[in-house]
């Protein structure tokens, strides 16, 4: 039992599991940790995508990889010294995960590759809060590993946010525009995106986040297998493997319906696109009475949180005021589900935070689509504007949310919300929300629309963290790739706190300008969220959010 939080501080991936494997059972068990470019270098090599995890749960956890070959794979675990027997795990051909005949003006070059082959397992009867080791086998080839079930509900909680990495390979050697408060409109980022996103992965892994949350926009193109094959040689490939020892969470964003080469947001290219999306993802399943709907939203309880993703990608084809992108239409065959009052989305998404009002310390909510920002998307007239999304507003104060997790426009701003949460058991008190854009992952750094209004803001990292120069050398401050950490834990007085904190990649660089490493830092806009309430009780007391 882990009542501090700080246990959770110390424990490192290296060191979380010193288990011996039987002899001849992985490449390196010393550590649970291993060169992901082991087999992925290997152009004969078996893996596609590197064994990763996924739905986390107390006694249970999935385990995903994809193989070049039809040859059914193993998976065996141990805690303790003690392994599993060797679980068969077989092979189905990935038929989503098809390139199209536009995929020419980046590598992979025609002919691309074959389809790969899926393979996915559920380990059940686990432990909950325990470590364990893992080894997925594949035509000879073994891969070990680690993973974490989810805790009991008392105890510590780590997890990290981020949005819109939009993976492509084209992003290798791509510097994108770095906003200039002072008018230099020419300025470039440092570095290219895909070290700007591969140095905010380093960050994370560093601090060993039990689970990532992404808000959407995870690719360029959902629709380009290619951009998939970038996001995952960050995640389970040749540039990282985190996503083989902490499972990934994420929401769809609109650019996961786009379909890029295949025909922008025109049908069926929408849905081709989204079902890459629910190829590679596990998600816990929400009883949706249109199955297409399974996997588009979805709730993950673990220990003293409650997580619920929601699907905002469309919306009233009727109204433009209640859909958040014009381009995609229902009628054309469009499966993005509606989210305003009326719709399964919004009944479910009710019960669901009716549910954790009474049964969970913490309650957060992501999505994609910001509604307060002063970026692109903060304007009501545009086709994929954010606003229409503060229909949930009511909804989240109703049953006193904690954080609303978002991007969409690339940005690291914070807005606020006040108003009055209704108890359960009647009566109410006053809450204060906070709405994040973590857009911030590693596609461009956006700066804010001209002349945009946005009087919820109280934190924009373009503004609020101003750039400290010592002549070509950045010392601090400017807008960077980052994320934000929340951690949840029990403090010195006895309370459930949540503190969120972002983070951002800064640039060292020598006396030229030169970029020669990376630094964590954090912004000047730390939340901390403190629950009146009994640790072991489980149930919400009076909200206080300081700043």
């Amino acid at each position: 039992m882990d009542l501090t939080g700080t246990s959770r501080d110390d424990r490192t991936r290296t060191d979380a599991l010193k288990i011996p494997c039987p002899a001849g059972a992985c490449v390196s068990c010393a550590t649970g940790v291993v060169l992901a470019a082991f087999c992925w270098a290997r152009a004969d090599g078996p893996f596609r995508v590197l064994p990763y995890l996924q739905n986390p749960a107390t006694d249970a956890i999935t385990v995903m990889w994809f193989s070049e070959t039809s040859t059914t794979g193993q998976v065996a675990f141990c805690q303790t010294g003690v392994w599993s027997a060797p679980l068969e795990v077989p092979a189905v051909l990935a038929s989503a995960l098809d390139y199209h005949s536009s995929e020419t003006n980046s590598p992979p070059p025609l002919p691309h590759p074959p389809l790969p082959y899926l393979h996915r397992v559920r380990l059940t009867g686990l432990l909950a809060g325990t470590a364990y080791e893992y080894v997925v086998t594949q035509d000879e080839v073994s891969i070990t590993n680690s993973f974490r079930t989810a805790p009991p509900r008392d105890s510590a909680v780590r997890f990290v946010v981020y949005s819109d990495s939009e993976t492509e390979p084209e992003s290798t050697g791509s510097r994108e525009k770095w906003p200039e408060p002072n008018g230099n409109a020419d300025r470039l980022y440092p570095v290219d995106q895909t070290r700007g996103y591969q140095e905010n992965l380093q960050i994370m892994a560093a601090r060993n986040p039990d689970f990532i949350v992404i808000a959407g926009d995870l690719v360029e193109a959902g629709g380009e297998q290619r951009d998939w094959d970038e996001f995952w040689r960050h995640n389970a490939g040749v540039l990282g493997d985190l996503a083989s020892t902490v499972p990934i969470m994420p929401a769809l964003g609109n650019h996961e319906y786009y379909g890029g080469t295949r025909g922008g947001y025109s049908q069926p290219t929408s849905e081709v696109s989204v079902a890459k999306y629910l190829t590679y993802f596990e998600l816990p399943a929400n009883g949706a009475a249109n199955p297409a709907h399974n996997g588009r939203y979805y709730r993950l309880d673990y220990g003293p949180v409650t997580l619920v993703v929601l699907d905002l990608c469309n919306g009233d084809d009727t109204d433009p005021a209640k859909d958040t992108s014009t381009y995609l239409k229902t009628a054309d065959g469009c499966q993005a589900p509606d989210f305003n009052p009326g719709s399964p989305q919004y009944a479910w998404l009710e019960e669901q935070l009716a549910s954790a009002q009474t049964n969970s310390p913490f309650t957060f909510v992501a999505f994609h689509q910001t509604p307060y920002s002063v970026g692109p998307h903060g304007k009501a007239d545009e086709s994929q504007s954010g606003v229409p999304v503060r229909v949930l507003t009511p909804l989240f104060l109703k049953y006193g949310v904690d954080a609303v997790l978002a991007g969409h426009d690339e940005m690291y701003e914070r807005s606020v919300v006040t108003g009055i949460e209704q108890l359960p058991g009647g009566g109410t008190r006053p809450v204060t929300l906070s709405f994040y854009d973590i857009g911030i992952g590693g596609d461009r750094l956006r700066e804010p629309f001209s002349g945009l209004v946005n009087d919820k803001q109280v934190f924009l990292a373009h503004d609020d963290a101003p750039e400290m120069w010592s002549g070509a050398r950045l010392v601090s401050g400017g807008k960077h790739y980052g994320h934000l950490e929340v951690n949840v834990r029990v403090n010195g007085q006895g309370k459930w706190e949540a503190v969120l904190t972002p983070v951002y990649a800064f640039p060292l660089m020598d006396s030229g300008g030169t970029v020669t490493g990376f630094e964590r830092r954090t912004y000047a806009d730390e939340v901390t969220i403190i629950s009146a309430s009994a640790p072991l009780l489980g149930q919400k007391g009076a909200i206080v959010t300081e700043w």
